[in-house]
């Protein structure tokens, strides 16, 4: 598959993914970076496992962004487990250790198995009820300012 198609395609997974759904692809993502990561380690190839390291990092910080504006018991503890994957993460660069980047692996393995679960049942619960009626609200223009468009698309499910 050209570079351009698989772009393609990843633009069209994720506009069309659930939110749980794009959380589980974050989470792939650090995995996938992480193990990228080892294995240029492993090959000691320094300079390319830390690229990846930056990488894990920076999706790490992305899901502990998406968390920590929520102020449920759920959301506190998301974010205080990404913001220890992400400082361990981050050690784990500056120090070059190994041992700290494979428990990083290992409890994104484990919350990749959780939002798989989570992202089934509502798969499930979603196949299970009926077809919600859809609305439509086009933009319109506001009277006082003859180029300015309101937002007013919505999607009422």
């Amino acid at each position: 598959m050209s570079q351009a198609k698989a772009n393609v395609y990843l633009e069209s997974k994720v506009m069309t993914a659930s939110p749980a759904q794009l959380h589980l692809m974050l989470i792939e993502g650090a995995i996938r970076y992480c193990t990228k990561a080892d294995q240029q380690w492993e090959k000691n190839n320094e300079g390319f496992a830390n690229e990846a390291l930056v990488r894990a990092i920076e999706i790490v910080g992305e899901l502990l962004a998406g968390v920590r504006s929520g102020k449920s018991e759920i959301t506190q503890k998301l974010s205080e487990l990404y913001f220890y994957l992400f400082s361990t993460l981050t050690s784990a660069y500056v120090n070059g250790d190994r041992g700290k980047l494979a428990d990083v692996m290992r409890i994104l393995e484990f919350e990749r198995e959780t939002w798989q679960l989570a992202c089934q049942r509502v798969h499930q619960s979603q196949e299970q009820e009926p077809p919600k009626s859809t609305t439509i609200v086009a933009p319109h223009v506001v009277a006082s300012e003859p180029n300015a468009v309101e937002s007013g698309f919505s999607f009422e499910a």
